[in-house]
């Protein structure tokens, strides 16, 4: 008898999970456009500062030369 229900609640999760997957909640649907939009910023940021980086590198380089 347990192990029947076991199956069932088994198969009625796998249900869920595909169901979650294709419809998902509103609020997790926010949530991964928070993060994305965060994850965004932070690379652009890496990106800004390691140009600066670069820039300031060859600046200090042309200068060596001088």
């Amino acid at each position: 008898m347990g192990v029947l229900i076991m199956g069932a609640l088994y198969i009625r999760a796998r249900l869920v999970n595909a169901y979650r997957r294709i419809f998902p909640h509103p609020a997790v649907v926010a949530m991964r456009e928070r993060r994305r939009v965060a994850n965004k910023a932070v690379v652009s940021t890496k990106r800004r500062d390691h140009a600066a980086i670069m820039a300031k590198a060859a600046q200090l380089r042309g200068e060596a030369r001088d």
